[in-house]
């Protein structure tokens, strides 16, 4: 069986037509600037990007932290790009000057990092190919410790201290992205099993990268840690970008994002304008990530494309006994008010997807509820996190399997629930198995912000 989102594709293409911890000028920077890698497109330079969400465990003795933050980052950053010439590296070390072993482990690596010259230093593991660096720990002029990274890449270790600095070799940590490639600007998987792999191995690291970093914080406040997470340049997108940024692809999931901080910097986004989240006809973060901006994609050699909401009719589709076409798509969404210039944005949709098989359509149908809260700091409006969830329910009704749409038996009652969690936004799904269709009249979402409930239907 297809997956859901290729589902969708197959069906629209039938129907169509069969802020940061940077440097202490870090602020100078534009939105633009702060963009990873080849994210930006061609000859774009790499700029480093903290990940506070990468969870490391250090074996052996440790010392306090030298620095509170990784100073030598233009020094990095130039190296980096290959800018930097030997002369001027000054006391970078070299390779040959240093030790960088990560043997695996199973589950882990087993690392070990040494440079030559006496420590005490701060040690930092950094993406060669991403320009992600963590924070591992700091000791004396070696280090042991444990992590397997979401994320594929090249990898080197960083360590700086008082007496000096210096780099370590590189090593090829991760599992590889196994059945895709980028052949002129699009990702192309050998089938659907490869996509779908991705997929889940991108949301997986998604949630630890958002867990990680948010669970240790729960005490605080919804402002207190946005703020914070703010600070030290925490980015929920982050495994996302890793991925864009190894194999140098603009995504459809980071268009969105520019348009959203474009939409966000206007002077009245919430009176002028569509949400630009609102706009595609992809839902979900990991699919937009794999997707090209034009929402491209390719497997098995057969070339995807997408349309928007704005291309594409949103409005209800009657169910005949001449049409199989129910209700294709079905999407509500506003915003809500909230006292002290914050804001909540909810969003329900129901999709259904179809293809032939063996001269019979058969479908799977899809839900989401997905919520978004902001707060207007010095006339900007910017994300915020909040505790959220997002409970989908509603009937599903058995298809016939032909070419009739034909509302027959009740299949099944669902009630899905994600977890009450601090995020800057929630979503669910749920999928169902072939031969079904579900009544946009009988699809829900009910939306928990910090406490604040309310129920929307599909309608």
């Amino acid at each position: 069986m297809l997956p859901f989102g290729i589902i969708g594709l197959v069906l629209i293409l039938s129907i169509e037509g069969c802020k940061k911890e940077l440097s202490p000028d870090s602020a100078k920077l534009k939105n633009a600037d702060l963009l990873m890698s080849k994210e930006a497109g061609p000859g774009k330079k790499k700029v480093l990007r903290q990940s506070p969400g990468l969870k490391i465990e250090v074996k052996g003795e440790t010392i306090k932290r030298i620095s509170p933050t990784l100073k030598n980052i233009d020094k990095i950053t130039s190296i980096l790009n290959g800018e930097q010439s030997k002369k001027n590296q000054g006391r970078v070390m070299t390779t040959k000057s240093a030790n960088f072993t990560a043997p695996l482990a199973g589950t882990y690596y087993n690392y070990y990092a040494e440079l030559n010259d006496p420590g005490p230093y701060d040690w930092y593991l950094i993406n060669w190919n991403t320009g992600v660096y963590t924070y591992i720990g700091s000791s004396t002029d070696y280090i042991n410790f444990n992590e397997k990274p979401s994320m594929y890449g090249n990898y080197r270790v960083w360590g700086e201290g008082p007496y000096g600095t210096g780099f370590t070799g590189y090593q090829y940590l991760g599992d590889p992205y196994v059945g895709v490639s980028k052949v002129g600007g699009v990702l192309e998987f050998t089938d659907v099993t490869a996509l779908d792999n991705i997929i889940s191995r991108l949301e997986n690291a998604y949630e630890d990268h958002s867990s990680n970093f948010i669970d240790p914080l729960d005490y605080m406040s919804d402002d207190a840690i946005t703020d914070y997470a703010q600070s030290v340049g925490f980015d929920e997108f982050l495994p996302f970008k890793e991925f864009e940024a190894f194999f140098g692809l603009y995504s459809l999931r980071q268009l969105i994002e520019s348009e959203e901080i474009a939409w966000l910097n206007t002077a009245d986004p919430w009176a002028a304008s569509v949400y630009p989240d609102d706009k595609y006809a992809i839902e979900d973060d990991a699919e937009r990530t794999i997707n090209n901006q034009y929402g491209q994609v390719k497997v098995g050699g057969t070339l995807f494309q997408p349309v928007s909401l704005i291309e594409y009719p949103t409005e209800e589709v009657p169910c005949s006994a001449e049409s199989w076409l129910c209700e294709e798509r079905k999407t509500i969404a506003d915003t809500i008010d909230l006292p002290d210039n914050k804001m909540i944005h909810w969003k329900v949709t129901k999709k259904r997807g179809g293809a032939e098989a063996s001269g019979n359509m058969w479908f799977d149908s899809y839900f989401k509820g997905k919520i978004r809260r902001f707060r207007k700091q010095s006339g900007i409006w910017t994300k915020q996190m909040a505790r959220m969830s997002v409970q989908i329910f509603g009937k599903v009704y058995r298809h016939d399997g032909y070419s009739k749409c034909i509302p027959a038996n009740l299949v099944d009652t669902f009630d899905k629930t994600k977890p009450y969690k601090r995020k800057y936004h929630r979503k669910e799904k749920e999928h169902w198995d072939q031969y079904t269709w579900v009544k946009s009249c009988e699809v829900g979402a009910t939306f928990n912000v910090n406490g604040y409930i309310f129920t929307k239907y599909l309608k």
